[in-house]
């Protein structure tokens, strides 16, 4: 059995020294929560069979403070703290479910197109990336983006969550909306941000498709016993389909632009990544070998790095075209090894650091 040759190639996110930790006025917020383009929006809530009774709503500021950062920045989310959810709105930080959503309302912006929607795709493991978000065709955008409107309520959206609560009191502030579902049940997260088919998956009315990476849910859920540790979610600039993104320049995956970073005491961060590679990355030296239906492919690890193979029947396949295993490998300075088992006569190999 012959295979002709063999690729590889290394795709690793600038290394860390320093982690930056900026102060709240960094990133600059709206002056009034229920009227600025272009904001995020972070949303808390508990679902079935995990209920209780608020849920909480934070303005964190605009969009374009957060993919203006520096890579490698990190800074603790502006508008936000954790007595929002301890004091009195929830019981605990077990089980609770949340997300961003923003969307580009046309103006302030220069280069941007109508529908283009920010989001966040939940992690399964902290050291992995999510799947890249999928661009979609305008249409498709617009109808996430009403729902996302809804709720912040820029340009004139109707139904924003807290209008039940007046101009102002405790749960009203600049950044912060907190409302009870028994008082407030017309105008709370959950009614935009809920699946029709399943309420416990935040898919805005199901207009974020299902086909997306985890079944179109933009929330994660923290465990049902949180009290150590951090959960994160990956937040991708969604273009709509019909455009080329000047970050990518494509028209299929979205722009990662860095993750949210939950932790335990309640406190949140968000990182700025870079997934663009400027310089050449270093190549994987990978050994191959075969007996019978399986292939061996195996190559020098480095600690702290996680390890991916993709695979084609030609190398001249356009990457996005080129299959992967779902299982990855963690580095811990030994070598490992990916097996492949498989009838092809001729299959090319790329193994990536994630």
């Amino acid at each position: 059995m012959n295979i002709a040759k063999l690729y590889a190639r290394a795709f690793r996110a600038p290394f860390l020294t320093l982690c930056t930790v900026l102060t709240a006025g960094t990133i600059s917020q709206a002056q009034v929560f229920t009227n600025a383009n272009n904001d995020l929006i972070l949303g808390f809530r508990k679902n079935s069979p995990y209920t209780e009774n608020n849920e909480a709503v934070v303005n964190i500021g605009q969009a374009s403070s957060y993919f203006n950062l520096a890579a490698g920045t990190t800074v603790a989310v502006p508008g936000f703290n954790p007595s929002q959810l301890t004091n009195g709105t929830f019981a605990n930080l077990n089980n609770l479910s949340w997300s961003v959503v923003g969307a580009y309302v046309g103006t302030n912006y220069s280069g941007y197109v109508n529908n283009t929607l920010w989001l966040t795709v939940p992690r399964t493991n902290n050291a992995q990336r999510s799947l890249d978000a999928q661009r979609l065709g305008g249409t498709t955008q617009q109808a996430t983006k009403n729902k996302i409107v809804a709720i912040t309520a820029v340009n004139g959206g109707a139904g924003f969550i807290s209008k039940d609560l007046g101009i102002s009191n405790q749960w009203n502030t600049v950044s912060f909306v907190r409302e009870s579902l028994s008082t407030y049940g017309t105008h709370t997260l959950s009614v935009f941000m809920k699946g029709t088919l399943d309420a416990t998956q935040g898919t805005l009315n199901d207009t974020w498709p299902p086909t997306e990476p985890n079944d179109g849910n933009l929330e994660i859920t923290t465990p049902g016993a949180f009290t150590s540790g951090s959960v994160r979610s990956d937040l991708y600039e969604v273009r709509p389909s019909s455009v080329v993104d000047p970050h990518t320049g494509n028209s299929t995956a979205a722009w990662y632009i860095g993750y949210f970073e939950f932790f335990a005491n309640g406190t949140m961060t968000f990182t700025r990544q870079n997934a663009t590679v400027t310089t050449t990355p270093t190549p994987v030296a990978l050994s191959i070998s075969r007996t019978g239906t399986t292939t061996t492919i195996s190559f020098p690890s480095t600690t702290g790095v996680t390890y991916k193979l993709y695979y084609a029947s030609s190398a001249n396949l356009p990457f996005a075209s080129w299959s992967s295993q779902p299982a990855t490998i963690s580095g811990d300075g030994s070598t490992k090894s990916f097996t492949d088992t498989t009838t092809d006569a001729r299959r090319f190999y790329r193994v990536f650091e994630q």
